[in-house]
């Protein structure tokens, strides 16, 4: 049985599919098939099961994973750990972000990472905060940039900062309110939400559920760039968290905050994951980002939330 089985064999069941496996790996498919053919051999029991949808995990599959799943854990994590016995450190870090967040924070991180540290790689992933969330408990990721949500086991959360929503709306229209608005003024707007599925209209329904029934929803989006498009196209106005609007460039639409609507921000972190050089830096260089923001007032309606949670 050799590592790279192992690779192939959760690389297939986190795919669900031999193809999307053999794509996420690069490599070809029969080669692949070839290669969990023989680790089933080598066990002496079926690992999975095969259908017209893909590949389910039998039930010998299900304890294989586990078991697989923390070898490959305990071997990235020792390469690491030796990678940091110099000063400088390589090996591989991921990073998660929602797509709204990406601009301000990850991007602008990322980009000076990987000019410091040339020999260690940073691959990213894009998804909403409850999937990050639950791939760094699952160990999948390192670090994500999640929003306001309960915490997972094996989670660590370090708050960065809290922020409101806003109403984004052509500049044009801006006059039509004030400094900001209140949810009651929504009501009768023809609205665009990010967070596809559910999660503002969730916001609305915790926070505000006596005009969350009353609001008329025209499309849910999962791109918070596709919503500003939408709106600089006149189709209706969107709902976003601040920090979707700055980096947008869209010189024609603009944002107004809603009054008693926030959402928060905070570093999630695999627990076994604290400690490691490149993760330590990663973070340090997000909670630093934060601070030089806010100090600078590039990131409306944000405020610290790291000094309350101290």
């Amino acid at each position: 049985m050799e590592l790279r089985q192992l690779r192939y064999f959760k690389a297939v069941a986190d795919a669900s599919s031999f193809v999307r496996g053999a794509y996420y790996l690069n490599v070809a498919q029969p080669a692949l098939s070839r290669s969990i053919a023989k680790l089933e051999d080598d066990v002496g029991q079926a690992l999975f099961v095969r259908h017209n949808k893909g590949v389910s995990l039998t039930d010998a599959g299900e304890r294989f994973y586990e078991r697989a799943a923390a070898i490959l854990e305990s071997v990235r994590q020792l390469g690491d750990e030796m990678a940091t016995e110099g000063g400088d450190f390589s090996g591989i870090a991921t990073l998660g972000a929602p797509q709204s967040i990406h601009n301000k924070l990850l991007l602008p991180v990322m980009t000076s990472f990987l000019a410091r540290y040339p020999e260690c790689r940073v691959d990213l992933v894009q998804g909403s905060s409850s999937y990050l969330r639950d791939k760094v408990a699952d160990g999948d990721i390192d670090v994500a940039l999640v929003s306001s949500m309960p915490e997972a086991s094996g989670v660590l959360m370090t708050p960065l900062v809290d922020e409101s929503f806003c109403l984004i709306c052509p500049k044009e229209r801006l006059g039509d309110f004030g400094a900001s608005v209140d949810v009651p003024d929504l009501v009768g707007l023809p609205l665009i939400l990010v967070g596809y599925p559910n999660s503002i209209v969730d916001k609305f329904q915790e926070t505000h559920p006596e005009h969350a029934a009353k609001l008329i929803v025209r499309s849910k989006v999962n791109s918070s760039a596709l919503m500003s498009d939408l709106v600089e196209r006149g189709a209706g106005f969107g709902i976003a968290p601040s920090c979707v609007m700055a980096p947008q460039g869209h010189s024609s639409v603009g944002f107004v905050p809603i009054e008693g609507l926030r959402t928060s921000w905070a570093i999630a972190t695999h627990w076994n994951r604290q400690g490691f050089k490149a993760i330590c830096e990663i973070q340090d260089m997000l909670v630093a980002l934060c601070d030089d923001l806010l100090a600078r007032g590039e990131w409306p309606t944000a405020e610290s939330r790291r000094a309350t949670a101290a």
